[in-house]
């Protein structure tokens, strides 16, 4: 006769939720931190992971050399290869477990701004706009293809 192991089962469930849930996370971290326009890199280096509530810090205002801009018909233009981007992520410092909600979150001032201006150009997607939307709109995606491979992995 077969040996229950439900509990075993149930041990090893939670520990691939814990363990999708942190690579879940930290992939969003990284793809909004890779994503976001850098000027001097501070934008960038300011997505804090947060347990139970959003982190408030920001990155240090002296982070990378800001880039020259010019002006063309009123429209202001970076001009290519004169920052010095210095980008820093933070990662969450503890472990990342199903037992709470989990924030990421940017706390500068121009965030939200960056995040849904058109004007702001992320750095993948082709250089588009509505950088932030493209990430956010892929989270569905991640977290399926995430949770599956671990949930694969129980025996």
């Amino acid at each position: 006769m077969a040996k229950f192991k439900g509990v075993e089962v149930v041990k090893k469930i939670d520990k691939m939720l814990d363990n999708a849930l942190a690579q879940f996370i930290t992939n969003t971290q990284s793809k909004l931190s890779a994503s976001s326009p850098v000027d001097t890199g501070r934008l960038a280096s300011s997505w804090f992971v947060g347990k139970g509530q959003p982190d408030r810090r920001t990155a240090p205002e002296n982070i990378g050399k800001p880039a020259e801009r010019e002006t063309t018909n009123g429209v202001s233009y970076k001009v290519e290869g004169t920052n010095t981007a210095d980008i820093s992520i933070t990662r969450y410092s503890g472990k990342i477990t199903m037992d709470s909600n989990w924030f990421i979150s940017n706390n500068l001032p121009y965030a939200e701004r960056a995040a849904y201006d058109p004007g702001y150009v992320g750095r993948r997607g082709g250089g588009q706009g509505g950088w932030f939307s493209i990430v956010i709109n892929n989270l569905n995606k991640d977290a399926d293809r995430i949770f599956q491979r671990e949930l694969k992995k129980v025996k």
